[in-house]
């Protein structure tokens, strides 16, 4: 189990992390305004972009209806909201996802006694291994417009697909992908990230971090074991677990061992979400 590894231990796993991992990407993006911006500006292709604020985990709790937490949101200096989703899966990149996205994140933003002008412009964001839309293309920008004709409607609401497999090599958006799924510091491209992904895989305070993560997951396991009781309902418990670690992106090797199923336990975990 994860509580008995010492840091060479841990050093030894983060060797093949990547920041499309959501437990690294968390710690690696978590109130880093440089590294959200240069996400934003490839993908938006927008040099001017500044990141005034950047929160990963962000939770957005739903009094009467379904909470949401964002991978990494992100206000910039005029204002504008970002939301950015690593999905391993394509399936977690639904259509129907990215409006309720939008739609709490709006909620949110517009406080009491405000007028709805008064609306940031909102960007939901989705990265995925493969084609989320199935036409073939890196980068997908859905906008509304008004039907019979080409003109927008204006509603200042954007959701945007990346493929990051059909990114092509070279260019500043191929290079983002390569570096978001590369475990070797070393072969990144962007300073940024290699720069972070060194701090959490290389030094003594960086890896001392990332233990007390793993440890943490370690714990929920434990937790979620004891309150589900007897075997049945340990497995059940453990089951539980191990779809939220593959709905955050964790590596399926990894989701084995952290809650003692099998391998093919967790693949068949894993289609079973992407139906």
């Amino acid at each position: 189990m994860c509580d008995q590894h010492t840091t060479a231990d841990y050093r030894e796993e983060l060797k093949s992390v990547t920041m499309e991992d959501d437990y690294f990407f968390t710690k690696c993006f978590s109130g880093d305004n440089e590294c959200s911006a240069l996400i934003l500006r490839i993908i938006l292709d927008r040099d001017d972009l500044t990141v005034v604020e950047a929160r990963t985990q962000d939770w957005i709790q739903n009094l009467v209806g379904h909470s949401v937490k964002l991978d990494l949101f992100c206000r910039d200096a005029a204002g504008n909201i970002f939301d950015v989703e690593i999905q391993k899966i394509k399936a977690g990149a639904s259509s129907r996802r990215a409006r309720f996205y939008s739609a709490v994140m709006d909620t949110r933003s517009l406080g009491k006694g405000k007028s709805y002008d008064d609306l940031p412009e909102s960007y939901v964001i989705f990265i995925t291994h493969e084609d989320a839309i199935g036409e073939g293309q890196a980068v997908y920008e859905i906008e509304r417009y008004v039907k019979g004709t080409w003109r927008e409607y204006g509603d200042g609401t954007h959701i945007i697909h990346v493929s990051a497999n059909l990114t092509e090599k070279g260019t500043p958006l191929g290079k983002l992908m390569h570096d978001l799924r590369c475990a070797d510091p070393d072969e990144m491209h962007y300073t940024e990230l290699r720069n972070k992904a060194r701090y959490y895989k290389q030094t003594e305070e960086g890896v001392a971090e990332m233990s007390a993560v793993f440890e943490a997951i370690a714990e929920r396991i434990r937790v979620k074991s004891f309150e589900e009781g007897e075997s049945d309902g340990i497995i059940k418990g453990r089951k539980e677990v191990a779809k939220s670690l593959i709905a955050d992106g964790t590596p399926l090797s990894k989701v084995s061992e952290l809650t003692n199923l099998s391998i093919d336990e967790v693949n068949n975990l894993r289609k079973s979400m992407s139906l």
